[in-house]
């Protein structure tokens, strides 16, 4: 828990942070209430306290040192934003539609994707779900282009839209020079009723300078679509996904369909 509240504080805006840890939750309106008689009576809090509920307190404490700790840890970190202005939008011709868009996410002003990562459910966990859903989530890492566009990178802001609900996040590829600029979808088409669907599988990009392509590491069912067109200005900025919601008994697909924004 420790490790994914740190990540929270240095890369999420105070919103997620409050979502994820449900800061309006029974856990601190408990310590709310406790710290209310602890000022009312003008005794110490721990008065108040039975046994069973230190191990509360000891959860609420961790917890809300960890998400400062996180946000000390962020430092001047440029913020994420939806609102940043894009000169073009890259799309690909196979996605499916299973789903809805999500809200965009773009990279900070000044900084443009010159690395991504992966969120995918492997064999084995589809093989326990009995269910293949393949390629649940895609994250852009973000570079300020004026500090450089020659990895290796240490700073960097991560955007990223609606995400499915299985699968772990694999390593970020980078580009070894240059930004993000064009990218491919690899989607299953419609398998019928009687067969597992999974949509978008895998995706790779290409680098600005035309020469280096960046394979994922997601899965291989289904076929390597038409590349998008190549951005126009300095490279991609901005991420939007097709994401299906959980169906339960039915037939999940997760990730379907991304766009890509391009800003000057």
């Amino acid at each position: 828990m420790g490790a994914e509240m740190c990540v929270l504080g240095s890369e999420s805006s105070p919103a997620e942070r409050e979502a994820v840890l449900g800061l309006a939750g029974p856990e601190i309106a408990w310590l709310h209430k406790i710290t209310d008689k602890s000022r009312k009576k003008n005794r110490p809090v721990s008065d108040f306290f039975k046994a069973e509920e230190m191990h509360q307190l000891v959860f609420v404490s961790v917890t809300l040192f960890l998400v400062s700790f996180g946000s000390y840890a962020r430092g001047n970190r440029a913020e994420r934003s939806i609102d940043r202005p894009f000169i073009s939008l890259l799309g690909v011709d196979n996605g499916q539609r299973w789903g809805e868009w999500g809200l965009k996410e773009m990279c900070p002003a000044g900084f443009y994707a010159a690395g991504f990562s992966l969120k995918v459910a492997g064999y084995w966990e589809s093989l326990l779900i009995g269910d293949n859903t393949a390629l649940n989530g895609i994250r852009l890492h973000c570079v300020n282009t004026a500090k450089g566009t020659t990895g290796p990178y240490t700073d960097y802001a991560t955007v990223q839209s609606d995400t499915g609900s299985w699968g772990t996040w694999k390593d970020i590829q980078w580009c070894k020079s240059g930004t993000l600029m064009s990218f491919q979808l690899r989607v299953e088409p419609y398998q019928g009723t009687t067969w597992d669907d999974t949509a978008a599988n895998n995706i790779r990009f290409k680098c600005s300078g035309g020469e280096e392509e960046l394979k994922g590491t997601g899965m291989s069912w289904g076929t390597w679509g038409s590349w998008s067109e190549t951005c126009t200005g300095k490279g991609i900025c901005g991420i939007q996904t097709i994401v299906e919601e959980p169906k339960g008994l039915g037939d999940d697909t997760a990730l379907n369909d991304v766009r890509l924004f391009c800003c000057d």
